[in-house]
């Protein structure tokens, strides 16, 4: 039997856009049919991280994979940026999602999807590995040397401190994704870090004021991810929500909508269509 019989058809995507409040044109793309999700990257990152579990998401959901500002094909930015713009870029899209949307939401974009569950309604909201810093800044003192070299235009440079400093890459790590094609897209987007680590470092500690968010939570969290400032951070919003629900990613680090997104989307799927 040819393969094609045997494998669903790709998903139809299709490249749209809406105006956020400060009139910033944020674009996403939109697959799929039924329930709708929104998902948001983090940073040095852009929609793509969200695609593999988007596509096969695709044949239960309508899923909103958005370009967060500063990236993609999104218009000129209108305000100076902050969280607050960010959260109206995110409810922009839910917006055009129609009520009842569902927001998942990866890293820096977790940060940003747990601000915007606290202002608008969410259905239901996924957060993976949110860099908090209940274990310490995330940036602190490397900060300044990252900002210097962006300005400086030495993009290699910065990078091998952001990733090592921030994400807390080993060096064998870092050397290899060096050599992949990854690299190019990280240099291009490394300008956008340093706005979004000041973010980070400006956040409050303290995750019981997400006790605000009403509605139900998830949390994945991979086994092989760094202490700080993803175990510790997993940890404390599991202190700090008894109620959210947690889902550990063995064998799994930061990455794993890229790694394994059959995985994830099937704890994402079942955690939807559970409640």
């Amino acid at each position: 039997m040819p393969t094609s019989l045997l494998e669903p058809a790709a998903p139809s995507i299709a490249a749209a856009s809406v105006c956020s409040a400060d009139g910033t044109r944020i674009g996403f793309s939109r697959l799929g049919q039924g329930p709708a999700v929104v998902f948001v990257h983090g940073s040095v990152s852009t929609h793509t991280d969200w695609m593999p579990v988007a596509k096969l998401l695709s044949r239960s959901f309508a899923c909103f994979v958005i370009d967060r500002r500063g990236r993609g094909k999104n218009g000129p930015e209108n305000s100076t940026y902050s969280m607050e713009r960010e959260c109206e870029d995110i409810a922009a899209v839910a917006g055009a999602a129609g009520s009842g949307a569902a927001l998942v939401g990866h890293s820096y974009g977790a940060i940003c999807a747990l601000e915007v569950a606290m202002r608008i309604p969410v259905r239901r909201l996924v957060v993976y590995e949110p860099p908090l810093r209940v274990g310490g800044l995330i940036a602190g003192e490397y900060l300044g040397p990252y900002a210097q070299a962006i300005a400086a235009n030495e993009l290699d440079a910065a990078l091998e401190i952001g990733l090592k400093r921030f994400t807390r890459l080993s060096e064998p790590a870092i050397d290899k994704l060096r050599a992949s094609r990854a690299w190019s897209r990280l240099r291009t987007l490394a300008p956008t870090w340093t706005r979004e680590l000041q973010i980070m470092d400006s956040i409050s500690p303290d995750v019981e004021r997400y006790r605000a968010i009403t509605c139900p939570i998830m949390l994945l969290a991979g086994t092989e991810s760094p202490e700080h400032p993803m175990k510790d951070a997993a940890r404390a919003l599991a202190q700090g929500l008894p109620g959210m629900q947690t889902e550990i990613l063995t064998g799994q680090g930061h990455m794993a909508m890229r790694n394994a997104p059959a995985l994830v989307a099937r704890l994402i799927k079942d955690f939807l269509a559970s409640l």
